[in-house]
This record gives C-alpha cells, sequence and structure tokens, in this order.
C-alpha cells in the first residue's frame, strides 16, 4: 500500500510513521518534503510554525513529484500529501483575505488530484482531546487555523481535490501510539 499520513504540526505523524515502520519493516517511509526538498536541492527553505506562500508552493510541487514517482511501489508511507500545503497554505492566505481558489495553489488542483491518486491511504491526525501531545507551542492559535483548514479538505472537501475515481481512503486516527498502530492495521491490505 502506498500511505500518506497527514496533519498539523506536532500532531504525531513521524512518531506514528517510526512506530509503523518498526512493526512492519517491510515499508519504507519517505520523510516530510521539506527535509528531502532541502537536502537534495542543498538549498535553506524556509521552515517555520507560518511559512510562506512560496516556500509552501516549492514544498507542494515536490511532494507531488514525489508521490508521482513512487506510484508504482508497493509498501510506501509519506511524511505529508498535498493536502497539508493546501491546508497551510489557506492559512496564509487567509489573512490576506485571498480565497484558495483564486490562488496559485488552485493552478495546482489538477496535479494534486493525480498525484493523490497514486495513494491508497490517508491517515488524517486530526486536533482532539485523544491526540494531545506535550510540547510548547510558540502559536497555538495558528495550529488550531491549520486544523480547521484540515478538517474543511478532508471531511468537506472544500478545495473539490479529490479524483472522483480511485479516491485514496481517509481514516482519521486518534489515541495512544498503540491504538494508532493497530487503526492503521486494521486497513491494510
Amino acid at each position: 500500500m502506498r500511505i500518506a499520513v497527514s496533519g498539523t504540526h506536532f500532531i504525531g505523524k513521524s512518531t506514528l510513521i517510526e512506530d509503523f515502520v518498526k512493526r512492519h519493516p517491510n515499508y519504507k517511509s519517505e520523510i516530510e518534503p521539506y527535509y528531502n526538498y532541502n537536502m537534495e536541492n542543498e538549498k535553506s527553505m524556509e521552515l517555520s510554525l507560518e511559512p510562506s506562500i512560496d516556500s509552501l508552493l516549492e514544498q507542494l510541487d515536490y511532494n507531488i513529484n514525489q508521490l508521482n514517482e513512487c506510484k508504482n511501489e508497493k509498501n510506501v508511507i509519506f511524511d505529508r500529501c498535498p493536502v497539508d500545503f493546501i491546508a497551510y497554505s489557506m492559512c496564509a492566505l487567509d489573512e490576506d483575505n485571498v480565497d484558495i481558489n483564486d490562488s496559485e495553489i488552485s493552478e495546482r488542483f489538477d496535479d494534486i488530484k493525480t498525484a493523490l491518486n497514486s495513494l491508497d491511504l490517508i491517515l488524517f491526525l486530526p486536533i482532539n482531546k485523544e491526540n494531545s501531545i506535550v510540547y510548547t507551542e510558540e502559536n497555538p492559535a495558528y495550529r488550531k487555523l491549520a486544523d480547521k483548514c484540515f478538517k474543511k479538505i478532508y471531511r468537506d472537501d472544500v478545495c473539490d481535490i479529490f479524483p472522483r475515481h480511485n479516491h485514496p481512503k481517509i481514516v482519521e486516527i486518534y489515541g495512544d501510539r498503540l491504538t494508532r498502530i493497530k487503526i492503521v492495521e486494521s486497513y491494510l491490505i
């Protein structure tokens, strides 16, 4: 299966991937586009809790290519998918009162649909009481706004980005580390 783990920062995506790969060593993990993109391009891209649209576009393009390049691989799990960059772009554009459909991001919606078509399963980790991770948040309001944008995309498909056919299954993940893994394993083919 080709699986992507998605959600706001500090929600436990990387931890879930690490736990999953330990139990399923036949899976290859693909790290978050930010880190991969910088290593391959020897470039220092902006990493902050409130990234710029340009930075998000670069990461989105990298992620689209990453998913397309792995579309024939059998067992791979990705840290993030195009939805992540759309959600964070919605946050950035909201500050300027720009609708996502009137932005450069929307120009990539067809490419995003094609890339999402290569996934079998998207694991969405929303903020809820069962997903509480202890950390020091620099901007909790921004994190909540990002989570709200994720929920609009996954639950309401506000951007109309999911393919009509071969739509990847979207599963909301919650609970402690073991519960999360058991939920994921229940969807493995």
